[in-house]
């Protein structure tokens, strides 16, 4: 069998950033993208805006990431049948194409799946999403599920990475001297980008089928994430004046998952949130 994994969608943050990892554990690693003609030799075109139920590959590969997708939240409430075609109906047929030809498909999904009402909901939950976003998530995850053996669905709560807008745009804020209003009514549940991507890698190399939850145990609040990157700035915490935000149906009150699945049998051990920050932005410190 090949050693070689496809990255779907391989100009994405998650997309690359598994194309990196991979080539420097020595993987043979390739990925497709929607620039057109794709650069050789280990890009391949294919655009999930147009039917892919049979495409396949040029070559052998062991597993293949779907990354690929419309992830933008405002996108999909905008355009919810152009999207669906990309997340659902496209994404679906793919995968289903790649694993007639024997490829071990890993989906990426999403937190969002759930509407949030309880804290760390387990992999078997049923999903409860709130947003279209996470109803086209859902209902890939659903039609994935006949694959069986044959594809793992892996839910991540927020990746955090260096390059993350809002991050940059507070701390040069901070660094000014220029007043930040983060939200005190918004959470999230951080995890690092680096270990989203080893369990990403190993559920694709060791083809770990079902269904697995990314996330630290923890859940805080975008004005503590402002308020420790004050701190960890040394610059002055008054700088910080937490605001509410307004409710909408993509700020759910819970954002953490129950990732016992992935700690007891991949040995990912998440860190709580802030610990991630820290180790995302202040890796020397």
């Amino acid at each position: 069998m090949s050693d070689a994994i496809l990255v779907v969608g391989g100009d994405g943050r998650l997309g690359a950033a598994l194309i990196e990892e991979g080539r420097r554990r020595g993987l043979p690693m390739a990925h497709t993208t929607r620039r057109d003609p794709a650069p050789a030799p280990s890009g391949f075109h294919l655009d999930l805006a147009h039917p892919v139920s049979d495409w396949l590959p040029p070559r052998a590969f062991r597993a293949a990431l779907l990354c690929a997708a419309v992830t933008r939240l405002e996108t999909c409430r905008s355009d919810p049948a152009g999207t669906r075609r990309i997340n659902v109906t496209h994404t679906v047929a793919l995968a289903e194409s790649l694993a007639r030809a024997g490829i071990f498909v890993v989906f990426p999904s999403t937190n969002l799946v759930f509407n949030g009402s309880r804290p760390r909901p387990a992999p078997g939950d049923p999903p409860s999403p709130q947003t279209e976003y996470g109803r086209q998530k859902a209902a890939a995850e659903a039609a994935l599920a006949a694959l069986a053996d044959a594809v793992a669905v892996v839910r991540l709560t927020k990746v955090l990475h260096p390059d993350w807008d809002l991050l940059r745009n507070w701390i040069a804020s901070l660094r000014a001297g220029r007043i930040i209003r983060p939200f005190s009514n918004r959470v999230c549940s951080l995890i690092p980008l680096d270990l989203a991507i080893q369990g990403l890698l190993t559920v694709a190399r060791e083809a770990r089928a079902g269904v697995w939850q990314f996330s630290a145990d923890d859940e805080v609040t975008y004005a503590e994430i402002a308020r420790h990157l004050a701190l960890r700035l040394g610059t002055d915490p008054a700088l910080v004046e937490p605001v509410v935000a307004d409710p909408v149906e993509d700020a759910p009150a819970h954002a953490a998952l129950d990732a016992s699945r992935a700690r007891r049998e991949l040995g990912l051990h998440f860190p709580p949130s802030l610990a991630a920050l820290d180790h995302v932005l202040f890796p020397d410190a």
